[in-house]
């Protein structure tokens, strides 16, 4: 098995080069199409401040955005070209101010999407939401990259956050691909030993006997749940010994049209220092 159209978002050029270099890398490894997308916002003002605004704040505010999408493109096509691979690049435009239905829509037929942690120095109100609208909402396996970090190994040592729901074995099954070719590869269950003979524990050894048949040596890990969140004892483990790729299952829900993360989601979102792939 294998990714065959990878969808690379970009939402500012500060992170660009590293999220190239990973989406590269994917789209190398499993003899892939890459598409590079970047969203043009609709310029939007609060109707009760926009009399004290100069003419020319929207146009050049819609410029500021054009020109970060020149950059990207230009980027994008060197490295993608320099690598050989396929790719395309889709400079779009939102018809409002949110640009997050976009990014949905435009995921909802890529194999996997891939795009960059949430970071309060670079995103702005525009883009801020687009992570987790695209986590919860296109269907498609996440891989977030983290800002700021060089990623090294990508996907050579690879563990599994295995608690038995919907959303875990969605994450398990989306990630065959990375799994199929990691050197190592472990299944974390945290807090498994409180659990009854039913439990995600027993599961685990139903996970690793299905990976198996894909020609996939998985170790299960048991890790006792400890004072720490859970978020944190999957960053621990999945980081020791040199780990380069976590795979969860991303837990949320619908609030008044924001979506919520549940706890350990949102910790690892916020703490990450390796690529993460989620699903829901």
């Amino acid at each position: 098995m294998s990714y065959k159209t990878i969808l690379a978002y970009f939402n500012n050029d500060k992170q660009a080069k590293e999220l190239l270099a990973v989406a590269t890398r994917i789209t190398i490894d499993n003899n892939a199409h890459l598409i590079g997308v970047y969203v043009v916002p609709k310029i939007w003002l609060n109707p009760a401040v926009s009399m004290e605004i100069p003419a020319d704040f929207l146009s050049s505010q819609r410029q500021y955005y054009l020109d970060e999408a020149e950059r990207i493109e230009a980027l994008f096509k060197h490295e993608t070209n320099a690598a050989g691979v396929s790719f395309e690049w889709r400079t779009l435009q939102s018809p409002d101010q949110k640009i997050a239905p976009v990014v949905v829509e435009q995921s909802r037929t890529a194999d996997i999407v891939i795009l960059s942690q949430s970071n309060e120095a670079t995103d702005t109100d525009y883009s801020a939401e687009v992570p987790t609208a695209v986590l919860m909402e296109s269907g498609r396996p996440v891989l977030v990259v983290p800002f700021g970090q060089q990623v090294k190994n990508m996907g050579e040592y690879v563990a599994l956050g295995w608690n038995g729901t919907r959303e875990a074995t969605r994450a398990a099954f989306d990630a065959l691909p990375f799994l199929e070719t990691a050197k190592e590869v472990s299944l974390i269950c945290v807090g498994s030993k409180k659990k009854t003979s039913s439990s995600y524990s027993v599961m685990g050894t139903e996970l690793a006997a299905t990976l198996a048949r894909h020609d996939i040596t998985a170790t299960i890990k048991d890790i006792p749940e400890n004072n720490s969140p859970i978020g944190a004892q999957l960053l621990e483990e999945a980081t020791m010994d040199g780990g380069s790729l976590l795979i969860i299952g991303g837990y949320g829900h619908s609030r008044r049209r924001e979506f919520i993360f549940g706890g350990a989601t949102k910790y690892i979102l916020e703490n990450m220092t390796i690529p993460v792939l989620i699903s829901h």
